[in-house]
């Protein structure tokens, strides 16, 4: 048996986000901006692809959820399935295979929004993660049995909870590549 998770350990794991946010935008703006080298993103860039992919997500989320018949349940576990479970630890920081983005996620020119705005979308998204988690709570609906499929493979079929982890998962995958660019820049870590 794996890991299971419950309503609380998936709303921690946005909240965890919430203060990452936080905690890197404590970086100046000038480096918060700035590329280390021509091609590789600014940790502003970083934000700005984050916000693209949790906007797929939660769209893909909201979908999901308005279409189902919200099944319920009495447990307040849930466990993601095998190939969820790969993914998520496949995207687990410090990673050391990078994984190419889709010409669609790749974020705009870095100086369209400065940090102030990008650090604002971002949390509005985890902000909205935590909001579908706690009205989903307060329903006792079931995360493994709402289901719906990946917002970009659509072939891959995935429960609430799965899509709720990977999301995540994604996340810390790139606050951590944040952190690493703003060192790069300073030699300090936020």
């Amino acid at each position: 048996m794996g890991k299971s998770y419950s309503y609380t350990d998936i709303i921690s794991e946005y909240s965890d986000a919430l203060q990452r946010i936080e905690d890197l935008t404590q970086a100046p703006e000038d480096l918060f901006l700035l590329k280390p080298a021509p091609n590789v993103w600014s940790a502003n860039e970083i934000f700005r692809h984050l916000r693209r992919f949790n906007n797929l997500y939660l769209r893909n989320i909201d979908q999901i959820i308005r279409d189902s018949n919200r099944p319920t349940s009495d447990h307040s576990s849930f466990e993601p399935k095998l190939i969820s479970k790969v993914l998520i630890r496949f995207m687990e920081p410090p990673y050391k295979l990078k994984i190419p983005t889709l010409a669609p996620m790749y974020p705009k020119i870095s100086s369209d929004m400065g940090m102030q705005e990008a650090t604002s979308d971002l949390r509005e998204t985890n902000q909205m993660a935590i909001d579908f988690l706690e009205d989903l709570r307060s329903n006792q609906a079931d995360l493994n049995k709402i289901k719906g499929f990946h917002p970009i493979f659509k072939i891959l079929p995935m429960s609430l909870t799965e899509l709720f982890l990977v999301m995540s998962a994604h996340q810390r995958r790139h606050f951590w590549q944040a952190e690493q660019t703003l060192y790069r820049l300073s030699g300090t870590h936020y």
